[in-house]
């Protein structure tokens, strides 16, 4: 283990716990706890000469992606305020601080269970203003609906992997009433992508690990029967392909982008180039003027940083599934099992919701990101 000052490390592990239960509810907090907890782990390494972060996994592909995305930011310029590139460069530290700050599996517990908390908490407000009227769809209260889905997504996987390694009824019958905001937020944010791959958890660990997983998801449907069939009328329409517009216009959006791919630079386009390359006001196939996207992360890597961006993305995805399934498979702990299995379906996420959307620009969703995956170094 690496020297440490104790108040200094006290201090970020607060604010780490801090960082975990606000993420949903506020991204400027949580950006701002981000930025004092950068400051104490610079302050450190620089004090005690730390240098385990460079022997990470994925500390490669990481220092590859930042700089490479440096690189295009100079040659290719960017579309829109600063804030987004800036974001791009600088979220993905937060996978070699929290390691550092966090340390052992106690204090990763911890921090598991506030994220589950404050995840609670944004599901709850998002029905409650759903079913009062408010908003037409389970949305996030610093963002859309399909953020709040992204994140309920991502932490409901790592609650079903808690579910299928406890051994206990009780535990089971908690963490199964612990997962029901979680389902029916998703549910109710009319999200099909992360539809999808709710299903493909369920079914995955369901089939394989434990049919009492099932049972959350039954009762969700059983409600929502019961006591709101319209909103069981509004998945019907979003799964009705017969329908114009049954795929959001994203038909349109790759037909566009991939008409830009033979003419990609080696630096592509610049960080966030889908004005530059698309006007959407001018163009009558799109209905939703506010598409800013290509909807799609694997084109949106493509085209703003060229082939060599994208082909870090998927060495990111390899080299983290890789060590995940392979401490999975070695270790005997069932805690370090169970995480491990939640990082592997949050990889299982991102690779099928990254066809329909670039999840990594949004800032929350990235925070999350870096902040589960750097916890799987623990």
């Amino acid at each position: 283990m690496e020297r440490v000052n104790p108040y200094l490390n006290n201090i970020a592990f607060y604010l780490v716990l801090l960082f975990a239960i606000v993420l949903p509810l506020s991204n400027a907090l949580a950006e701002a706890i981000a930025v004092a907890i950068l400051v104490i782990w610079i302050a450190q390494n620089i004090a005690y000469r730390r240098k385990s972060w460079t022997k990470y996994p994925l500390f490669k592909p990481l220092c590859a992606l930042i700089g490479f995305k440096l690189i295009v930011l100079l040659v290719s310029g960017y579309q829109g305020s600063f804030g987004s590139p800036f974001e791009q460069l600088t979220l993905p530290l937060l996978y070699f601080m929290v390691p550092a700050i966090v340390v052992n599996s106690q204090r990763r517990r911890k921090v598991m269970w506030l994220l589950i908390a404050g995840a609670i908490l944004a599901s709850g407000i998002g029905i409650i203003k759903y079913f009062s009227g408010i908003e037409s769809r389970v949305s996030s209260i610093v963002s859309g609906y399909y953020t709040l889905a992204s994140y309920l997504t991502v932490v409901l996987g790592l609650v079903l992997a808690m579910f299928v390694f406890s051994k206990k009824i009780g535990e089971k019958l908690f963490l199964g009433l612990v997962s029901l905001p979680f389902i029916a937020g998703i549910i109710f944010t009319f999200v099909r992508a992360c539809y999808f791959v709710t299903g493909i958890f369920v079914l995955l660990l369901g089939i394989l690990k434990d049919k009492r997983l099932l049972i959350p998801v039954v009762v969700v449907i059983l409600l929502l029967l019961m006591f709101s069939p319209q909103s069981i009328n509004t998945v019907s329409q979003r799964f009705d392909f017969s329908s114009k517009e049954a795929l959001s216009e994203r038909d349109v959006l790759l037909q566009k982008g991939l008409s830009k791919v033979d003419d990609v630079g080696f630096f592509g386009y610049g960080i966030n180039s889908f004005p530059a390359l698309y006007n959407v006001l001018a163009d009558p196939d799109i209905k939703d003027k506010s598409i800013n996207t290509w909807h799609n992360m694997y084109l949106e890597f493509l085209l703003d940083g060229g082939p060599l961006l994208l082909l870090i993305l998927l060495w990111i995805l390899i080299a983290q599934a890789r060590y995940s399934w392979a401490i999975y498979r070695k270790t005997q702990t069932e805690e370090q099992k169970t995480y491990q299995l939640g990082i592997l379906l949050f990889i299982i996420y991102l690779v099928v919701v990254g066809f329909f959307a670039d999840p990594l620009r949004d800032p929350i969703i990235s925070m999350l990101t870096w902040l589960v995956l750097g916890l799987s170094l623990i």
